[in-house]
Order: structure tokens, then sequence, then C-alpha cells
């Protein structure tokens, strides 16, 4: 550019009486210079640079913008570097300076992100271009005299220097309305880019900034192609996307200017229940479990229907094939199906382990599997399983045949580094090639607690699985039938009435009983009829034994709980009539050792730790819950104040379970837990059992679980309207605090909105989210009797803290999974070997090596590494976790009414953290500490870091 064209552009611009800003890009749209600068009254510069240096602007092509910053005005001019003149200067006004005595203008700013991907990679289409191609509209709550939508005139982002530097961050944006527009409600948004982009939220004001109005938007963005004629009158594309303020309303009450959007917009979420669903689609419908399996190399059935009952999943239209029932999976590399708004959101938060779980199965896992298909030995000694906190694991294969990829190793490389050691001081001696574990909590203060007595049943009230102990009755009972498996037990009071002490005399198991002081935990029943089936399995290099057993504890003057006797069971044997039931029972002195006694534990521990993961874990929160999630999207819209309760629990569950479904419980060896727990292939037919036999929704309640499992009483003076009896049960007593506040703040949310009872029945999306929550997603027990109605405020209050329940009650069987599970040796995966027979080849090689047949006995190295790299995963929280008491968006409401009740909220969970610690710090109540002498019990602590704390109670089911 010659000054000349400098000197001409100068000219027209100092026209303006303001402070001016200039930017200047390529004629292709490609900035020649980041910086613009503020040129005040006079023209001064050009792409950055000064007058005098204007020459060495190597561009030949320019195009240049000036804008005033108070009056509005826009110049722009498209220069040549050789040209005399200025081919083109255009003088723009803005439409607010063309004083329009009936029209106004809402000024707006959108927390807007162009980053692409996970990795939030900067966006390939300059802001020009992405300006042009996206409109924004305003729609208000009221309608015209013709009964249609009053729209705002279409309008784009505004452009600045500011929005072109911009990728992530604030964008201005102005909507021209008339003076009798009313109020916003809704705002439209439709894309013609390519790329995709994400809204986080639009604030606007009125235009004397005197009222401010939320759209809390959360969602990404893509093009659509339209597929029939526009909606609502004309007026609407098939292609706008559709959001609403914050401002909540039920059906009935619902303006008239958001009605047809309304029902809009949960049309477009339900779908037709057709078609392949795309990674850009929003659509939210159900379908079984027929993508476990792999077809023609590892068939499982199909989980969901009459003989095999189960919760839906989420539909991905991905094709059936024919013979098997089972759906193709997607390609090698790409993800499940979810609706795009459950997926993880990389421009929010680039916190990689929020897909963990992908990472692992994509790096490490098929790494171990090389390396100990090399070296296939057991463990030898305890000492090689302590060495893997100690010293560590070499991770990859010596033989230069197995060695990986480069690529490989790096991406091994990036997943330790960023869920092993972020939080744990970094890299262990700098070498990245050894995988040393961090301490589990368990071994942290005693590295021999997993050996304890004490400890093993104080794990049934503290540890990951705290929920399956229950008062027992002795002696036991069955529901299998007797003439196939024989008599339900084989235990008598004279098993265990040695060990029934209490104040210096013996009580007799009646006595025990009838005092409340004996205890099961019993999986008999659900396992036995599985035991032939897995002890015999052949699709599986690794052998499998395992019993169908049952625990018995006492609880001691002290209230701690002691193991009196392990019943385990096999199915009748060799024409046997009956099942083979084996009882063992502790040392009678404190200091002697049982070496069948140990590996009793070991083989209950092993079951109980399947059960845990499988059903307690998996089944009962993350399985149960994607039906109540689908539900809300499909019938609750997101101006439902119902919606906006729940709508923190739903957080990353979808994208979790999906994972789930290709990385954990799917067919082995992708499939974590099938190739690394004991049942095999049968795991998740055993968990369609229990969904069957366990699974009830009216027990899911905190107090109306504790009172099935009779470890509470009725007492409407107690937190949930129960009395535990025994106070030192740890899991419960901080849950039930829990659920109380939980139950009050929706009590006080509900009583809000909803002022009679026949506002609930006539609440037209309530009733339909029930009734296809009991009919569709949960649809194998619709014609069960114990499902509650909803008629009532009361009923909707009890359904909807039972809902946010099973997030919460994540927490406890997920968080503390690596603290217990992490040290395999206390919570074995496997069980390779059953308890030897006296006076057998086998029971002399126990007697001759204890340590060595029960690292036979336990799972293999490979297993064990691969569960307790799994379960650190699991148990890690993410940053950007959001925790009971808190919402990580300030704008989710703008109700003062709302934000009061919440504010209550948060103070009693605040308070409930006080509580924990006050319990933890008191030396009577020992079940709180055990092996954990430093911390206490934690896992219902609400709040938390990052990374591996064993604490923290996020609202949703998110890792």
């Amino acid at each position: 550019m010659d000054l000349h064209t400098a000197s001409r552009l100068k000219g027209a611009v100092a026209s303006s009486s303001s402070a001016l800003t200039s930017s200047c890009v390529h004629a292709t749209g490609r900035p020649v210079a980041v910086k613009s600068q503020n040129l005040g009254a006079k023209f001064s510069s050009i792409s950055g640079k000064s007058l005098k240096d204007t020459v060495a602007i190597t561009s030949r092509r320019l195009k240049c913008n000036a804008e005033g910053r108070n009056t509005g005005l826009k110049l722009q001019a498209e220069l040549s570097q050789y040209s005399s003149s200025t081919p083109t200067v255009r003088k723009t006004v803005p439409a607010e300076q063309k004083k329009d005595p009936n029209a106004v203008t809402l000024k707006g700013k959108f927390q807007l992100s162009r980053l692409i991907g996970p990795t939030g990679s900067p966006p390939v289409i300059e802001f020009p271009v992405f300006q042009k191609n996206v409109a924004f509209t305003l729609v208000s709550t009221l309608v015209d005299r013709q009964g249609k939508l009053k729209l705002s005139a279409r309008t784009q982002l505004e452009e600045s220097w500011k929005a072109m530097d911009l990728e992530d961050g604030t964008y201005v944006i102005s909507f021209n309305v008339p003076r009798d527009f009313g109020e916003p409600g809704a705002l439209l948004v439709d894309s013609k880019n390519s790329e995709e982009f994400y809204i986080q939220s639009l604030t606007l004001s009125s235009p004397d900034s005197s009222i401010t109005y939320e759209f809390s938007c959360n969602s990404h963005i893509n093009q659509k192609s339209p597929t029939s004629t526009p909606k609502i009158d004309n007026q609407i594309s098939d292609t706008d996307r559709i959001f609403f303020t914050n401002k909540v309303y039920l059906p009935s009450d619902t303006p008239p200017g958001l009605q047809k959007l309304r029902t809009l917009e949960m049309e477009h979420l339900r779908g037709d229940g057709t078609g392949e669903r795309q990674v850009v689609d929003r659509i939210y419908d159900y379908d079984v479990y027929n993508d476990l399996g792999i077809i023609g190399v590892a068939e499982r059935p199909t989980l969901g229907g009459p003989d095999r009952p189960y919760p839906r999943r989420c539909r991905t239209g991905r094709k059936i094939d024919p013979e098997s029932g089972m759906e193709e999976l997607p390609a090698t590399g790409a993800k499940s199906y979810i609706p795009r708004d459950e997926d993880w959101n990389g421009s929010k938060t680039k916190d990689f382990s929020n897909d963990g779980l992908t990472g692992l199965r994509a790096t490490l896992l098929p790494i171990l599997r090389e390396k100990f298909d090399e070296t296939p030995d057991d463990f030898d000694t305890f000492k090689e399983v302590y060495n893997l906190y100690n010293k560590g694991l070499d991770i990859f294969p010596r033989d230069p045949a197995l060695k990986p990829t480069e690529k490989d190793i790096a991406a091994v490389h990036n997943f330790l580094e960023s869920h092993l050691y972020k939080d744990t001081g970094g890299v262990p001696n700098g070498n990245f090639d050894v995988i040393k574990y961090p301490i589990p909590q368990l071994l942290q203060d005693d590295p021999f607690a997993w050996t304890n007595d004490e400890e093993f049943a104080r794990q049934a009230l503290a540890g990951p699985n705290p929920s399956v102990i229950r008062r027992a009755q002795f002696p036991p009972t069955s529901e299998l039938p007797e003439e196939v498996y024989g008599p339900a037990t084989a235990l008598t009071a004279e098993h265990i009435e040695p060990y029934l002490c209490s104040h210096g005399k013996m009580l007799t198991a009646s006595e025990a009983q009838s005092a409340n002081r004996l205890f099961t935990i019993d999986y008999r029943d659900i396992y036995l009829p599985y035991v032939n089936r897995i002890n015999t399995q052949t699709t599986t290099k690794t052998k499998r034994r395992i019993y169908a057993p049952r625990v018995i504890f006492f609880l001691t003057d002290d209230n701690k709980l002691k193991p009196v006797a392990i019943e385990l069971s096999l199915p009748p044997q060799d024409g046997q009539k009956g099942s083979y039931n084996r009882v063992f029972t502790p040392p009678k002195e404190e200091n002697q050792l049982s070496f069948t006694w140990s590996l009793a534990k070991f083989h209950f521990s092993s079951v109980n730790f399947g059960f845990h993961g499988l059903i307690s874990h998996w089944l009962k929160t993350h399985a149960v819950m994607e039906p109540f999630l689908l539900a809300s999207h499909r019938q609750l819209s997101a101006m439902h104040p119902i919606s906006v309760l729940l709508s923190p629990c739903w957080t990353n569950t979808m994208r979790i379970n999906a994972n789930a479904r290709a990385t954990l419980i799917n067919a082995a060896p992708v499939g974590s837990l099938e190739a690394s727990f004991t049942p095999g292939r049968y795991n998740m037919e055993l968990n369609s059992v229990a969904y069957d036999k366990l699974w009830r929704f009216d027990k899911i309640a905190l107090p109306e679980d504790l009172l099935d499992r009779g470890m509470a009483e009725p007492d409407r003076n107690e937190p949930g309207g129960v009395k535990l009896v025994f106070d030192d049960y740890p899991y419960a007593k901080d849950a039930l605090d829990i659920w109380d506040t939980t139950k009050d703040y929706v009590t006080n949310y509900v009583n809000l909105f909803y002022t009679c009872d026949e506002q609930v029945k006539e609440d037209v999306e309530v009733q339909a989210w029930w009734k296809e929550i009991r009919e569709v997603g949960h649809g194998d027990k619709k014609d069960e009797p114990w499902w509650p109605s909803c008629q009532t405020m009361e009923s909707l209050v009890d359904i909807l803290t039972t809902v946010l329940w099973v997030g919460i009650s994540h927490s406890p069987v997920n968080f503390g999974q690596y603290a217990y599970g992490g040290f395999t040796l206390n919570y074995p995966p496997l069980t390779r070997e059953l308890i030897p027979e006296p006076n057998t080849p086998e029971y002399k090689e126990m007697l001759f090596n204890f340590e060595r047949y029960v690292l036979k006995t336990t799972a293999s190295p490979q297993q064990a590494v691969t569960i307790m790299t799994t379960m650190m995963v699991l148990s890690n929280h993410a940053e950007n976790e959001e925790y009971i008491g808190s919402r990580n968006e300030a704008n989710w409401t703008s109700d003062p009414r709302v934000k009061a009740v919440f504010d209550k909220y948060a103070q009693q969970v605040r308070d409930i953290e006080r509580k924990i610690e006050q319990r933890n710090a008191d030396p009577q109540l020992q079940n709180r500490r055990g092996a954990l002498k430093t911390p206490g019990y934690t896992l219902m602590y609400p709040t938390s870091g990052r990374g591996l704390t064993g604490k923290g109670v996020p609202w949703s089911i998110s890792i």
C-alpha cells in the first residue's frame, strides 16, 4: 500500500469524531496481524504498523475495517499495495443510529466457544465467515394479534477486533425488536457453518439495562440440512435450534409465545424411532442391551425383554445381525452414539480424565496384554504384589517382536501422565516405562490390615459395598427349590455359638438373633444356579472357580462386627442330591492362623467384589439411571421446574455408560470385567438375574432400603424417619443426613411450583415422564404392584428424591474402589482354585506353601494389574466435578425463591461435612476408622478436590 492510499483512508476515517478501532485481513479472510490498534480520533496505522512503516506491509491486497466505539460508525476499505487510489471505501451507520421510534435494542453477551474437539483445537473457519453463517432470533413470550409468534429480526454476532481474535470467550450481539415485543422467552440459532461450536450462555439486557434475561444453553451447535417445510405457521425453520430463558413454567402456565416451541423442542429430542443416529444428533430413545458381544466371535445374549429383564439404554440405530440379534459395533476408534450434548465437552473442560475408560482401553490395556502374554507366570510371593507400589512394573514387553510402535508408546505415556501421575507427585524417577501405583488407603497405615478379621467385617459397614449387609435370620433360608439344590444351609448353632460372647456370657444363636446382633451378606441364591456354568467355562485361558457364599457376623459389645462363619456352596456334583455346602469358622484364639479360614475369606471377598462392581455399582446406579435420564429429556421440557431440579444428576452419565459397554461390561478380552472377574462371560446374565430378583424402585430410597435390610427401625425423630439398629454404621449414618437434607430441599423446591395435589395430576409432562419410566425405560417391570403413583405432591417429592438418590448413592460404591480394590489380596477379582479337601495332594500343597497357594488361587498378575488400573481410573474425581450443594453454572436460575431454597440446602450440606469430621474424630466410633486411621470414613463426605481422594459426592454418575 502506498502512502497516498493510506492518506486517503486516513482522511475518510478522520470524519468520525470518536475513538476508532481498526483491524485488517487478507482478501482471503485471514488476519494480517493479530493486534488491532486504538486509533483515537485519527487514523494512524494499518495492520499494526505505523504510517511511516506501511511500505513494509507485504500483503498485496488488504481489507481494512475501522469502527467507532461510541458512534458505531463502521468503515470498510479494500486496498491494493501498488494502487494510488482506494478502490472501495464504504461508510455504514448501524441500525440503532437510524432512530426508529417504534423499536428498541436489546444488547447481549454470548459465552461461546469455537474450539474443536476434546483438545480444543482452533477453528479453521475465520470469524467473518462464521459470523455471516450463524443467525440468531429472539422470540417473545407474547403472540401478535393473529396469534403468531413475535420474532426479532434475524441478526449476527457483532464484528469487533475482539471477536476477530476470539476462539473461546465473550461475543457481543444486539437484537432490534418492536417496543411492544414483550419479554424475551426463547432464542433461535441457525448455523450454516460446517464446523461445530458450543454456546454456553447468553445474557441479555433490556434497553435501559434494568432487567437481565439469562439463557443457560450449554449446547453444541451443528449445521442441519432442512428436511421438511418450516414449522409453526412457517415462522420457524426446522434447522433452528431452540433455547429458552432460565425462567421455568409448569405446562399449564407456559406463556402463549412459547407453547408451540415447548412442544416442538421435545418432538426434536424424541425423534421418530427410525434410522441410525449420527454424532451430531440430539435424539433420546430406548433400546435393549444387544451390544455387549462381537458378532460371530464372542456373542452375548440380549439383556432386556421377558427372558432377561433389564433397564433400557440409549438407542443408536446401528444394524442388527439377524441371526444373533446383536447390534453391530461402531467402527474401530469410533464412539457409540449418545445425544451430542451428553458427550464430554472439550471446550468447557480439557480434563482428559473424563474419558479415562476410553484412554485405558486404547493405550495401556493392550500393552499389558502383550506384556503378560510374554511372561504369563503368577506372583510367587506377597512381596511381588507389594512391589507394584514400591518399585513398580515394567510396562513394555522385552521381546522385540512384541514391542509397540513409538506412537503407541507415546499414547501410553500420555495416558499415565494424565491419569496416574498428575495427582501423585509426577513420574517416578522420570521413567515412563515403569508403572508405579499409588498406595491404596487400606495399606497406608497398616500394610497387613487386609489379613485382619475385624477389618474384613468393618468393610461390610464402611467399605465400597456397604449396602448389602442385612440383619440375619438364623439358620439362613433359601428361595431355590430344595429338590434341585438341597437344604438351604449346612450352618447350625454349634458352628457360631462359640463366638457369641457378650459381657462375659455366651449367647445362644437364638438369643443373639433376638437381640439384633447377627448380620449377614448372602449371595447363595443369586450365584448357585450359575456356579457350574462359571466353573466349566471353555472360552477363556484362565481357569475360574467360584462358590455361592454367605457370611455371618456377630455384633460385639463395642459395636464392632466380627465374622463367625462363612458358608461356601456348590451345586449338586456327580449325581449328588442337593448342594455341597462347606462351613468355615475362624480360629478360636486371636493369634492362631487357619489356612482354610483365610481361603474362605478370599473366596467370599472375591464374590463380594464382583457383586459390588457389577450389581451394587453398575446395575443399581449406572444402568437403572439411564431410563430416568432418557425419559426426562423426552418428556420434561427444559423450562419445566422439575427438569431444572434434576439436570445436575445427568452430567456425563450417558457417555460413561456407553464407554462402559465398550470397555468394561462387554465381552473379553476388551471388556476388562469379563476378563478379570470370576463369572467371566456370565457377568451380565447374572446382572439380569439381580435386576429381576433384587431391584425395586420402592426400595431404592435409603430409609426404605435400611428398613428392608433390617438395619434400621422406624423413628420419626431421626433423620430419614428411621433409627439404625446400631449407631456405628458409617455409611448409613452419613447417608441418612444427606438423604434427609436432600429430601428437605426437594420438598421446598416442589412447594414453590405446586400448591395442591391437583396440579401434580394435571401436569401432563410429569405424568408422561413417570408413565414412560415405568412402561418403557423399566418396562420389564411395568406390571409390578410396587410402583408408586405420582398423584400427589408428597408422592412427587418421594419419587424425585429417590431419583436424585440413585446419583448420590453412586459415590460410596465408586470412589472407594481403589482404596480397597486397588490391593487385589483384599478384594481378589478372580479365584482360580477351590479350597482343597483334607487328605488330598492339593491340601498338602497348601500346607507346604500357603503363600504360593493363595497367589495360585487369586488373580494372575495380568488380571490384578488390569483391575488395579481400572479401579484407579474409576476412583478419580474430575477437575470440574459438580458436588451436591453446588451448581457449576451461576445462571442455572434467576428466581430468587429458588436461589434461597438452594442456598439453604448448600448450607445444610456444609453442616453435614462438619458432622462427618466430628464423627471421624470420635474414638468411640471405631468402625469409621479401622485400617484407615488417618482419614476415617469419608466416602459420603460431600466435597472433594480432583484425583484419588476417597471422598466427594457428585450429583451425577459421571465416572
